[in-house]
């Protein structure tokens, strides 16, 4: 299915900006993993940074970005994804969440919070 996920320091990825994850930290990150691959490049302005493409388990090729201090997940996934990307938010010290508001851990969906 088609979904996004976001990786945020925030209580609810859409505040990422107040508790950002910062550029440098985050390409530092990717750059260092090896799971994770330069795709193709965005550019806003002057400004120029890399997508970077991970491959599912399951086969599925999805892009993370960088955004306003989080970063987005977007692609096409089956099955439980919050494994894979769970553990990237982790080695961030963030949270990953899906659109809808739900969170996840690399174990598994963690309860509302509310």
């Amino acid at each position: 299915m088609g979904y996004e996920l976001h990786i945020s320091r925030a209580e609810e990825y859409y505040d990422s900006e107040e508790h950002p994850i910062a550029l440098d930290e985050w390409l530092s990150y990717a750059e260092s993993n090896p799971a994770l691959g330069v795709g193709g490049w965005l550019s806003w302005d002057e400004d120029r940074q890399p997508i970077y493409e991970y491959a599912c388990t399951d086969g599925s090729l999805v892009s993370l970005t960088w955004f306003e201090g989080a970063i987005e997940i977007k692609g096409h996934f089956e099955g439980e994804a919050y494994h894979e990307f769970g553990s990237i938010a982790e080695d961030l010290r963030a949270n990953l969440q899906g659109d809808d508001g739900e969170r996840y851990t690399a174990s598994g969906v963690l309860p509302p919070t509310r």
